[in-house]
């Protein structure tokens, strides 16, 4: 085992897109540095999403404490601001354990509170929200972002025209305050978590990250996908924000009767490769990640040594 750098505030953090092996790599670098593994994953935090969520296996956490999976019902919300809060108080729990942090996971939104910090803002106006939606299935979401463009040029350029989450709560906090939201949290945000942040990002592209997100469908399927979703479903327990997860929206929509298995197979692909080119310009705002490529013949051992070596560089 490696041994704890000098700086006991250190943070490692492993992400990439969907399907380039990260689990396998960060579990064994995980190992080596002597840390245990924080989830950086939007599906893992509900109970009873497993293969969808494609949740580590008991062999997988050998010798690990995985922390932020199973946090709330899949009925749930599960906001950016309850994953920091959750998150540094894991981190605290292993620190005292004279252990190290391990993030690893892919939801880019998770990755910015992190390396960003969180602006908190004003509480939540139900009347301004339920105002809001009423104006977006009237006009239209891309009628609220042109409006957002025009008081906060800032957020609008961040924010994707048919985010309607974001921009209404863009809109939101300016109702309250009279100030854009990009200014706001240029002043008032603060990072949640104290350390040095170590950054590496594991991709792949090409024919290799096709044959990945092919062979990541076809393993869930064979896992036992469908039986999964069905008996949530028979449960009650796939509502809300979990219900939209790739995976378990389409095979809910096939058991439906909306749409043959290989056509639920199909769109699952297809979503999986949009989630990837999404996370892909997300990936792009954060120049403090240090990249290492998968390539066709890369082993996972030789991966781990290079994660680890850049993890570990002063």
């Amino acid at each position: 085992m490696s041994p704890v750098p000098r700086d006991p505030l250190v943070v490692y953090l492993l992400t990439g897109c969907t399907a380039t092996g990260k689990k396998d790599v960060g579990f064994e670098a995980a190992r080596r540095l002597g840390a245990d593994v924080i989830s950086m994953d939007s599906v893992k935090v509900f109970r009873g999403l497993r293969i969808g969520a494609a949740r580590p296996t008991a062999e997988e956490r050998r010798g690990l404490e995985v922390y932020l999976m199973d946090q709330v019902e899949p009925t749930e919300a599960f906001s950016v601001g309850r994953y920091l809060a959750a998150a540094a108080q894991a981190v605290a729990q292993i620190r005292a354990r004279r252990r190290l942090p391990l993030f690893l996971g892919g939801t880019p939104l998770y990755l910015r509170a992190l390396l960003r910090g969180l602006f908190a803002g004003p509480p939540a106006s139900p009347e301004i929200r339920a105002r809001l939606l009423e104006e977006a299935e009237g006009a239209g979401v891309e009628a609220l972002h042109r409006r957002l463009a025009e008081i906060d040029p800032g957020a609008a350029e961040h924010i994707l025209p048919g985010d309607f989450k974001r921009i209404s709560r863009a809109l939101e906090v300016y109702a309250l305050t009279g100030r854009p939201i990009s200014e706001l949290q240029r002043l008032y945000t603060h990072p949640a978590i104290e350390g040095t942040f170590r950054v590496v990002g594991l991709r792949c592209g090409g024919e290799l990250a096709a044959l990945r997100q092919e062979a990541r469908v076809e393993r869930m399927l064979e896992l036992g996908l469908v039986e999964e979703v069905r008996d949530l479903v028979a449960r009650g327990a796939l509502r809300g924000e979990a219900a939209k997860a790739i995976g378990y929206r389409e095979v809910a929509a096939h058991l439906r009767g909306e749409m043959t298995l290989a056509e639920a197979r199909a769109e699952i692909l297809r979503a999986t490769r949009r989630l990837v080119r999404k996370q892909e310009k997300w990936f792009r705002r954060f120049p403090e990640i240090t990249w290492v490529e998968r390539t066709e013949p890369s082993e996972t051992a030789d991966l781990v040594a290079e994660v680890e070596r850049l993890f570990q560089r002063e």
